[in-house]
């Protein structure tokens, strides 16, 4: 038997593990994220407040992937503008726990995601940037529908290079 899970939407309470989780994600040696634990600083009460800020945009959620065993293995965070004209719009970043990889945590919290943006009568279109490297992601992103738009060159600087990342989007309407 596997592992299970839950995606649900996170709480105050969940300020500690996702703090923790994320400093363990950017401890990652060669991880393609462009934060390093040193710039990630939040406390748990600006994380709290973070939650917060999400609970009351209809335009924004914090999902996370949660064990059997409660444990943290994954988190989706997407967000979009306040400005009217603006807010159809959403950019959304994942994380996955390491052990977890490739056991579809990232396609259950993608797919939540979708499910959430549709339902929400505002959200039509739903974006990423992604390193150019990261074929795994980029193939779950088309898997779920996603299309290229673009290529920012030389876009991050990290681990002493240069890398690329691609602009991908899904339309809901």
């Amino acid at each position: 038997m596997g592992i299970r899970w839950v995606v649900r939407e996170a709480m105050e309470s969940d300020a500690p593990a996702m703090i923790a989780f994320a400093r363990e994600i950017f401890a990652e040696p060669g991880i393609l994220v462009p934060a390093t634990p040193e710039e990630f600083q939040l406390t748990v009460a600006e994380e709290e407040a973070a939650i917060r800020r999400h609970h009351a945009r209809d335009n924004a959620i914090f999902l996370l992937a949660v064990a059997n065993d409660g444990t943290l293995i994954g988190m989706w965070n997407c967000f979009g503008p306040e400005r009217q004209a603006l807010r159809h719009s959403v950019e959304f970043g994942m994380s996955v726990a390491r052990p977890y990889r490739g056991q579809g945590v990232g396609y259950d919290l993608l797919i939540h995601g979708i499910a959430w943006a549709k339902s929400t009568g505002i959200i039509t279109r739903m974006e990423l940037k992604v390193y150019a490297e990261n074929s795994t992601a980029i193939r779950l992103y088309e898997r779920c529908g996603f299309v290229h738009e673009g290529r920012r060159r030389h876009a991050i600087f990290q681990h002493g290079r240069y890398h690329d990342d691609l602009i991908m989007a899904l339309m809901l309407d």
